[in-house]
């Protein structure tokens, strides 16, 4: 056993306070700075791995200066170990807080944020920490600081490390879909993983599974399956907590918060809705504090409006990408502030020769408010199958009939559908529906009689000089009293048997014509029959034919006074969703008007021999910003190379302007015009046009008098 020295550095060594797999941590005291207490963790392995690891991570936690980060101070080598001075934190590990119980929901929320800005500290700064667990998190006694530590698994954005590909790196549990896959997976997004199981277990005392997902069987593991709810773990909280979790820990990472701080700041909202007490708010809202390079901006009655959620994403919180949603918060943030919006106004303002100068100097705003407006793109793939129609064919094989359970059309197993594309698909045969049947038209003799000979095998040789028809005609003999011969008597010919001569027949030759073999059936009186060819037994089942064919259908949010279709062509649109759904629609969409009416249309065309096998809907969104406002008195300009009039249109009018998307563009108005200017304008023009019409006169008087 290795001894460990009593002086590392420029520390002495008082005691261990803990120990790691492959470390120990000591308690150290300044030779000379007698209030200098630290932690020393010392490298236990010697392997290459572990020297590599240790040594990276006190390289970045070194450079990472944040208040719930423990700082390291130093390290070296001082034969044989390695070591780093950290900052000595005089409490313990979270984990030994937990111990299978829930904590006071107010020390939860102070967990929470302080490590939540932790990890979004590092993750601006590049490091991503890889193994977010109760264990990592440290809380101080004296100070109740929340600190989060040990970075032996970080890694650097963008830099290689020495984890290998298909190696699971951290704490069982806490692991990400990610870490299941490799460690070199992982990103920032992991840790807000990590960070959502962690604040599940503050709140319950327990992980959201049964199991620790990820993880291989014997070692109490299995699949990533949805977490619990906390009501399941008999938490009685708001259920937007229960969302605020889910989204945290979504399977897909690109639909969990883009940052650590959104996760606590819709945490924080959620929270301060339900604890903080109510109050009576008066007509008159909070004026903003500007700073005072600001203040020429008026302010006297300005609202900083938020709408009210969107019912989409309500009902497709926890499937919405959050950073789209989470830039669309930034922007609405950004036009919230008043002296943004002025100068767009005075941008604006400034475009065009007939605009009101310094519009957004003499803007005195009342609200504004940004909202999301939602395009939505409905695809719908429909499969048409066929009543179920009875087929026949031979049995030529006699082959065993398979024993199966008889299913409808609908009941057949088609290949899935991989993409949005219409097919001519084909005829499928119906299982269950075989069997075998006696051919009736032969009564399973294979052979039916022939109908030239009626089963005789002879028929009367066409007499020479007959007619072609009247060859091709049944001979029918006379007989006394005017009967005709009876059935299956021989034709005799005509004439001398009767005592008529034949001569006097007009177009009979004398001749006899006789018998010969029946052509159709080659004198066997019988001929193949056609419906079983001649087996004596026929197969029927039942087929059905189906084809598959795709349409769209496309939606928009509805706001007064803009035009959807004007907002999408001049800005460019995120996109926040995008899912399938097999045999029909998520139900989740029923919840979404426009959506409602978009599956409306798809469903007309539905019926019996239709049904939609796939389906898939895209949505993407524009913010859009409203600011109302109204007009001062007209005020002087600086010179700026033009010392026009600026008197607004209609003083003390109310107006309402939008502005589109990211881009912040402001669509023309022709209601926010410089009315004088626009007189003048047209005065001088018609003054030019009359002057044109005098001369024009006047020349032609003069050309008319020469």
């Amino acid at each position: 056993m290795t001894t460990i020295p009593q002086r590392i550095g420029n520390y002495r060594i008082d005691k261990p306070i803990g120990r790691g797999g492959s470390s120990q941590v000591l308690l150290g005291r300044h030779l000379t700075l007698e209030d200098r207490v630290v932690a020393i963790k010392l490298l236990l392995s010697h392997d290459d791995d572990s020297i590599e690891r240790f040594l990276r991570e006190a390289n970045i936690a070194s450079r990472l200066r944040h208040p719930n980060i423990v700082q390291v101070y130093d390290h070296g080598f001082q034969t044989p170990f390695y070591y780093a001075v950290m900052e000595f934190v005089d409490g313990a590990a979270l984990r030994s807080l937990i111990q299978n119980r829930a904590l006071p929901i107010e020390q939860v929320r102070h967990i929470f944020l302080c490590i939540g800005q932790a990890l979004d500290y590092a993750h601006a700064n590049g490091v991503v920490h890889r193994d977010v667990s109760p264990g990592n998190i440290l809380l101080e006694q004296s100070t109740s600081r929340v600190l989060l530590t040990d970075f032996g698994i970080a890694r650097e954005a963008g830099k290689a490390g020495v984890t290998s590909v298909g190696h699971i790196m951290g704490t069982p549990g806490y692991l990400s879909p990610e870490h299941a896959m490799s460690a070199t997976a992982v990103t920032h997004l992991s840790d807000i993983f990590g960070l959502g199981v962690v604040l599940f277990e503050l709140l319950s005392g327990s992980l959201p599974w049964d199991h620790n997902p990820g993880m291989p069987p014997d070692s109490n593991g299995g699949a990533f399956t949805p977490p619990k709810l906390l009501r399941e773990r008999g938490v009685e909280l708001p259920s937007d907590i229960d969302r605020v979790i889910q989204t945290m820990l979504a399977l897909d990472p690109a639909k969990r918060y883009p940052t650590a701080q959104a996760a606590v700041d819709d945490f924080e909202r959620i929270m301060s809705r339900h604890t903080s007490p109510t109050f009576v708010v008066g007509s008159s809202p909070t004026t903003p504090t500007l700073p005072a390079t600001n203040r020429r901006v008026k302010l006297p009655h300005l609202t900083i409006a938020e709408p009210e959620p969107h019912p989409l994403e309500r009902a497709l919180a926890l499937d919405l990408l959050k950073g789209p949603l989470q830039e669309s918060r930034r922007h609405a943030e950004t036009m919230s502030d008043p002296y943004e919006i002025s100068n767009l106004l005075d941008h604006w303002a400034a475009g065009g020769l007939l605009r009101i100068r310094a519009l957004g100097r003499q803007a005195n705003l009342r609200r504004v408010q940004t909202t999301n407006v939602y395009f939505y793109t409905l695809k719908v793939l429909f499969e048409r199958r066929t009543p179920a129609a009875e087929i026949e064919e031979p049995d030529y094989k006699a082959a065993q009939i398979k024993l199966e359970k008889e299913i409808d059309r609908w009941g057949v197993k088609l290949a899935e559908p991989s993409a949005f594309k219409s097919e001519n698909g084909g005829t499928v045969r119906l299982p269950g529906t075989m069997r075998v049947a006696a051919c009736t038209a032969c009564k399973e003799l294979g052979r039916t009689v022939c109908p030239r000979c009626q089963g005789r095998g002879r028929v009367s040789r066409p007499a020479e000089g007959i007619p072609a028809k009247a060859a091709g005609s049944k001979p029918t003999t006379p007989v006394p009293n005017g009967g005709a011969r009876t059935p299956g008597a021989i034709a005799q010919p005509a004439g001398p048997a009767l005592g008529v001569p034949a001569a006097t027949l007009p177009g009979v030759s004398t001749a006899a014509p006789g018998l010969i073999a029946c052509p159709e059936c080659s004198g066997t009186g019988a001929l193949r029959c056609k419906r079983c060819d001649g087996v004596g037994r026929v197969l029927q089942h039942k087929t059905t034919t189906w084809s598959r064919n795709t349409t769209s259908y496309e939606g928009h949010d509805d706001l007064p006074r803009i035009d959807e279709h004007v907002l999408s062509q001049g800005c460019r649109k995120r996109e926040v969703y995008h899912e399938q759904a097999h045999d029909g629609f998520r139900p989740e969409w029923q919840h979404v008007p426009v959506i409602v009416e978009l599956m409306r249309q798809a469903q007309t065309g539905l019926g019996p021999d239709v049904r939609v096998v796939l389906s898939e809907l895209q949505i993407s969104f524009i913010p859009v910003t409203e600011v109302v406002f109204d007009l001062d008195a007209p005020q002087p300009v600086p010179p700026a190379g033009n010392s026009a009039n600026t008197k607004p249109a209609r003083q003390g009018e109310i107006y309402s302007r939008y502005i589109f998307g990211f881009e912040r563009h402001i669509p023309k108005d022709w209601t926010l015009l410089n009315w004088d200017r626009v007189w003048v304008l047209l005065l001088a023009i018609s003054l030019l046009l009359a002057l044109c019409f005098i001369a024009a006169l006047l020349m032609r008087m003069r050309l008319l008098g020469a």
